[in-house]
């Protein structure tokens, strides 16, 4: 049984897809994280949508330092349908954009993105509290458009190896002011000290609010672009959290605003 109800995501922002690709669709997408994980088995640095894991540090923070990293050890990786394409060719058997998303928003998604999340044991990182839209692209428009993602489990994600957690209703803020370095772009000198942009605690609502999404694999969770979500570290010794998401642009929700409440009074 698979929970769209747009009551779920108007209300907390985020809605349970269980059992969502199960099956022949979950064999795919591991067998495509496997292409993924072909093309970066001699890497040793993050770059070209490629990001890997660091031990103490953080992929993220060596990424933008330009720092070693552990070889071949993916933490995430970006357009990931574009570099196995058979991701896109799953999302598209399993209607994500006219199915859930659709029932979600009000109207049907367009692939704009895609990511591998790799969180490696003992080593995975964890993500701080974060809103998608604040990582929208030029031209995006919250004015205009929303954002919704289906972020697919392919192994168990728990607490101890670095589930995701949301703040439920945190959608209903607007865009809140983020805190960080902007990534670096191609060619730019890297950064002495990195800090993974993120919603400070002075602008966070409750934190002990917060939903805990343990999913299995093949199960989803789906959310709006401005909903508050993060992840713990991975604390397990032989339990890799590996998951996808896609990423949909919609029309902007009518639950939504594009600026935190009572900004420009």
């Amino acid at each position: 049984m698979v929970e769209t109800d747009s009551g779920g995501i108007r209300e907390n922002g985020f809605v349970r897809l269980p059992g969502l690709a199960a099956g022949d669709a979950l064999v795919r997408l591991r067998r495509a994280v496997g292409a993924l994980e072909d093309l970066t088995r001699d890497r040793a640095v993050s770059g070209g949508d490629f990001v890997l894991e660091a031990p103490g540090i953080g992929g993220w923070a060596a990424w933008q330092q330009g720092a070693g990293a552990l070889r071949g050890v993916l933490r995430s990786a970006d357009r990931i349908h574009v570099h196995v394409p058979e991701f896109a060719a799953v999302q598209r058997s399993l209607d994500l954009a006219g199915g859930p998303v659709a029932r979600a928003a009000g109207a049907p998604g367009t692939l704009v993105n895609s990511f591998l999340w790799a969180k490696p044991p003992v080593v995975g990182s964890a993500k701080p509290w974060h809103q998608d839209m604040a990582f929208a692209p030029p031209g995006f428009d919250p004015r205009e458009h929303g954002i919704v993602t289906v972020w697919v489990a392919l192994e168990p994600a728990t607490v101890r190896n670095g589930c995701l957690e949301f703040l439920p209703g945190s959608h209903l803020l607007g865009l809140l002011p983020h805190s960080g370095d902007s990534e670096r772009l191609p060619g730019q000198a890297p950064l002495r000290r990195a800090t993974e942009p993120h919603v400070a605690d002075e602008h966070l609502p409750d934190t002990d609010k917060a939903v805990v999404m343990e999913l299995e694999p093949g199960s989803a969770v789906l959310f709006d672009g401005l909903v508050l979500h993060r992840s713990a570290p991975n604390t397990t010794a032989a339990q890799p959290r590996t998951a996808v998401s896609f990423v949909y642009r919609v029309p902007r929700p009518a639950w939504s605003r594009p600026a935190p409440a009572g900004a420009g009074r």
